[in-house]
């Protein structure tokens, strides 16, 4: 009786195999570690950023529904915002500024990545025409 090469092989996987297939399911559990971090980053921004809008679109309406000869400077707290806004007299005009201040995210120094800060001032300005 003769021995073939395939006889005297065994069932499974070799060391080699192992290692190997270690190394590519962690490189794919790192890269969706590193994607889970992103999202929640964009998600808080996303976040941050309608409660602002909201913040600024309350004190806007409750601006453009006041007298215009009555609109004058003036701050409210919105949420976890401070706004403030100056109004400025034109011509047959007034340009309102509206400032957010709050938490937000800021330019990140030299990295170029938005980091999550405590006071953001955003500033927001439209014109109110004499009626």
């Amino acid at each position: 009786m003769t021995n073939s090469p395939t006889s005297d092989r065994r069932g499974g996987f070799t060391m080699v195999e192992v290692i190997v297939a270690l190394i590519i399911l962690t490189v794919g559990v790192l890269g969706l570690a590193s994607t889970t971090i992103y999202v929640v980053r964009q998600t808080t921004m996303a976040e941050l950023a309608t409660e602002r809008s909201a913040a600024l679109q309350t004190v806007v309406e409750r601006l453009r529904a006041s007298d215009y000869d009555a609109l004058a400077s003036g701050s409210d707290s919105v949420g976890r915002f401070d706004v403030e806004w100056r109004v400025a007299t034109g011509n047959r005009s007034k340009l309102v500024t509206v400032v957010t201040i709050g938490p937000g995210m800021a330019s990140g120094g030299g990295t170029g990545m938005p980091t999550p800060s405590g006071s953001v001032a955003d500033t927001f300005a439209y014109r109110i025409m004499q009626p």
